[in-house]
């Protein structure tokens, strides 16, 4: 089995009331060859990944209800099966 990365994108959920919920959402997105390669992408997006990942995660929730991106990093992808 090759092992490939992902972009995965971490944030918190916030309701409409401004509390913080215990939910986590992680997206997994873009393949990699390489873990390098992942990280690199990270680097030289990260600004643009923070703006355009989070407006986009921000425009699939309900009126009221947010969230805050907490991380931007790497990770192997999941065998799904």
């Amino acid at each position: 089995m090759v092992k490939t990365f992902m972009l995965l994108l971490a944030f918190m959920v916030i309701d409409p009331d401004g509390e913080l919920r215990d939910e986590k959402v992680h997206i997994l997105s873009r393949h990699f060859d390489t873990e390098l390669e992942c990280k690199e992408f990270v680097n030289n997006w990260e600004d643009t990944i923070r703006d355009r990942g989070l407006t986009t995660v921000q425009g699939m929730l309900a009126d009221g209800w947010s969230v805050d991106l907490t991380h931007i990093g790497c990770t192997l992808s999941p065998v799904l099966e």
